[in-house]
């Protein structure tokens, strides 16, 4: 922000945070260029979260991501949830045409559900696995992961989900396994997927993931950093 002026379009960030990075690959892949972030949420340690004051006034749970669209002058939207983020810029920016949620209602219903098993079976249990401190809990954990991801590699058409564009439901689960958060689980778990056949498909995924514009622009690369961020999960106790 300059001389006291908000942006058009603002986007409320955290640097480490997997749920921002969904919001923040939709606006790269519908409007690149024409947006802010702002780092609205920094780890303060031990375990807490220290968050600016626009992001509290914004957001009643203050979290991020949240989305300031200014471009109606007095009629500021702001969006929460970092899956809704991601569908209200897939309709409210670039030529207005759908691409994130592609197709006719039945796709886009099966794109929703996608992203919601996910959601369930690999990024609620990303946090499930660093948390458990014994091993039958963290093998229990790992193999859910493993489970969304075979299940996974069975829908996906290749080289993304839907085929050649990339979707809600790439968007839904890349910034777990696709970055640096990875290295995260294999530092602190010792958890790696196999690469083996039933997984093929899955590390072309990763691969075209690891490279896309949208995902490159958008993914930290500071490992140690992050495994800062990561070590409370890892002890146990998370974030207050």
């Amino acid at each position: 922000m300059s001389g006291g002026v908000a942006p058009d379009v603002e986007l409320l960030s955290g640097w480490f945070c997997p749920y921002a990075q969904r919001a923040w690959i939709a606006m790269e892949e519908k409007c690149p260029g024409t947006f802010t972030v702002t780092n609205a949420m920094e780890v303060k340690p031990p375990r807490s979260f220290e968050k600016a004051p626009l992001l509290v006034e914004k957001n009643p749970k203050a979290l991020v991501p949240v989305l300031i669209d200014r471009r109606g002058g007095e009629e500021e939207v702001v969006v929460c949830e970092s899956l809704i983020c991601v569908e209200y810029v897939d309709e409210a920016f670039g030529d207005g045409k759908a691409t994130l949620l592609p197709g006719p209602p039945s796709q886009r219903a099966h794109a929703r559900m996608w992203a919601d098993k996910l959601n369930n079976e690999i990024c609620t249990e990303f946090y499930r696995l660093l948390l458990q401190q014994d091993e039958e809990g963290q093998k229990k954990a790992a193999e859910k992961i493993l489970g969304g991801l075979r299940a996974f590699s069975k829908e996906c058409k290749g080289p993304f989900f839907y085929g050649e564009e990339m979707s809600l439901v790439d968007i839904a689960v890349a910034p777990w396994v696709a970055g640096i958060r990875a290295a995260v689980l294999k530092h602190y778990r010792q958890f790696e997927v196999p690469r083996t056949g039933e997984f093929a498909t899955y590390w072309k995924w990763h691969a075209a993931v690891a490279k896309h514009p949208s995902f490159v622009a958008t993914a930290s690369k500071d490992l140690p950093a992050m495994l800062e961020v990561y070590l409370p999960y890892a002890q146990g106790t998370g974030y207050t």
